[in-house]
């Protein structure tokens, strides 16, 4: 007995679909409350930018959802057992690579936020909204937190890069 291979397929492209919507929802709930905190009156693209590239994981796992559902129209060609393992394991890669990056990116968040971290410049009081009265913020350099930003969301994109290989 094989396992189906249109049923493979289905399952790479719904796992793509929900682990790295999954990842990607994680990342953005910490980024946005860190939006919130570091400037209330001032959204600048510093503070934006976490948002931003946590909801990026998300497309990584619609790219790859949208090319395993396209290989299950009427018009394409039969797949075999073995592109169905092949299809499993491209919507395994990316989904589980998005689900690591943005539970790393919203733990790093996290972090930032608990230790009451600003960015400084772009206006605002300086002071974080939650820091209330006694509590110290801190200044946060942003060219440290873009590139933990841009080394967390490498994780997700090479699980894309590892998915697109397995499809072709």
């Amino acid at each position: 007995m094989s396992a189906d291979p249109t049923l493979l397929t289905g399952l790479g492209a719904a796992l793509s679909l929900f682990l790295a919507g999954s990842g990607a929802a994680y990342g953005t709930s910490h980024a946005s409350i860190f939006a919130l905190r570091s400037h209330p009156n001032n959204h600048s693209f510093m503070t934006m930018s976490p948002v931003i590239i946590s909801g990026v994981l998300a497309l990584y796992g619609v790219i790859v959802g949208t090319l395993l559902a396209l290989k299950l129209s009427p018009t394409s060609t039969m797949i075999t057992t073995v592109e169905g393992y092949k299809n499993l394991c491209a919507g395994l890669s990316v989904g589980l690579a998005c689900l690591a990056s943005g539970v790393g990116m919203g733990n790093y968040y996290k972090m930032v936020n608990d230790n009451d971290y600003y960015f400084v410049g772009g206006g605002g009081s300086g002071k974080s909204a939650g820091g209330g009265e006694g509590s110290a913020s801190k200044k946060c350099n942003f060219v440290t937190f873009a590139l933990c930003m841009v080394y967390l969301e490498a994780i997700g994109l090479y699980g894309l890069i590892v998915s697109l290989f397995l499809i072709w």
